[in-house]
């Protein structure tokens, strides 16, 4: 059953929060819904969808996994079934009257900040929450079944160049950076045809733009900025021939990750560059 829920506006500029896509922020408050008074919900996605999200084209297992990937949520295990807990649930929501279930675990208890009173008896379980991308004992490097293909673990795949790429020229802010779900929305972007190098340039002339606020938590979360009309403006002028080419973004971004972005001609290494010579100086790529 469901029940009525606080929302605190303090959550709407939460780092947390912000750094979900917005499916994801809708299907948490929903959950804050389902769960009973102890932070504990039902993990059944199909159920979840037909009481959150009826009429919306989602995929709810994968919104699922986005909340565990920002550790909002955790998925576990009792008496055979699997549930879900609500990081910090009981420091926000305090019902009159609590109806919950009897979390068993210990670990559980902590990670939804739990002051009700504790069953009996407590399985022993030192690490209840299963962990994103945990390889099962089968299917480690011994195991298996014989002749089976094993898949790579995530360790020996190649990394996301592009993505590292963005990672080394954004500005350093106070604060996470929510990695996790900003590299989802530049794979998003990738995918619908976005060049990447595009995106790491956009990331060197927000960089340029806001440096006197370097280091403070006024620099958005990679995710928020992703999303926001600042990056989409910024993607635009990349494309747009007629631009003011931005020399000190490029340059930047050549001492960063050694690219010299498309559209500026030759780079720094070659006589040829048509970057101004004061710029060039500027940035120690000429001597004076």
């Amino acid at each position: 059953m469901a029940r009525i829920r606080s929302i605190h506006p303090a959550l709407f500029t939460d780092e947390a929060f912000v750094g979900l896509s917005m499916p994801a922020r809708v299907l948490l408050l929903g959950i804050w819904t389902e769960a009973d008074d102890q932070g504990v919900f039902d993990w059944k996605p199909v159920t979840l969808k037909m009481r959150i999200m009826p009429v919306d084209n989602v995929d709810v297992a994968a919104l699922l996994a986005e909340l565990q990937e920002s550790d909002v949520i955790r998925k576990f295990d009792q008496d055979g079934k699997d549930f879900g807990a609500v990081r910090n649930f009981c420091k926000f929501q305090r019902p009159k009257t609590p109806k919950y279930r009897p979390i068993k675990r210990p670990k559980v208890r902590e990670y939804v900040a739990s002051t009700y009173p504790a069953p009996e008896i407590e399985q022993v379980d030192p690490d209840p929450f299963p962990q994103n991308g945990e390889i099962a004992s089968q299917m480690e490097e011994e195991g298996g079944r014989e002749g089976e293909k094993k898949e790579p673990s995530s360790a020996s795949r190649p990394a996301n160049e592009d993505f590292e790429n963005l990672k080394k020229v954004y500005p350093r802010r106070k604060g996470n950076y929510g990695w996790k779900a900003a590299e989802r929305k530049f794979n998003s972007l990738v995918k619908t045809g976005v060049d990447p190098k595009i995106i790491v340039s956009s990331a060197v002339r927000l960089a340029t733009a806001l440096r006197p606020k370097i280091g403070t938590e006024f620099i958005p979360m990679p995710a928020s900025w992703l999303n926001s009309e600042d990056f989409v403006a910024s993607a635009v002028a990349a494309f747009d021939e007629d631009a003011p080419i931005d020399w000190d973004s490029a340059c930047q971004q050549w001492l960063t990750i050694k690219r010299w972005p498309k559209g500026c001609g030759n780079d720094p290494d070659s006589p040829a560059c048509r970057a101004p010579a004061q710029v060039l100086e500027k940035h120690g790529l000429r001597s004076a």
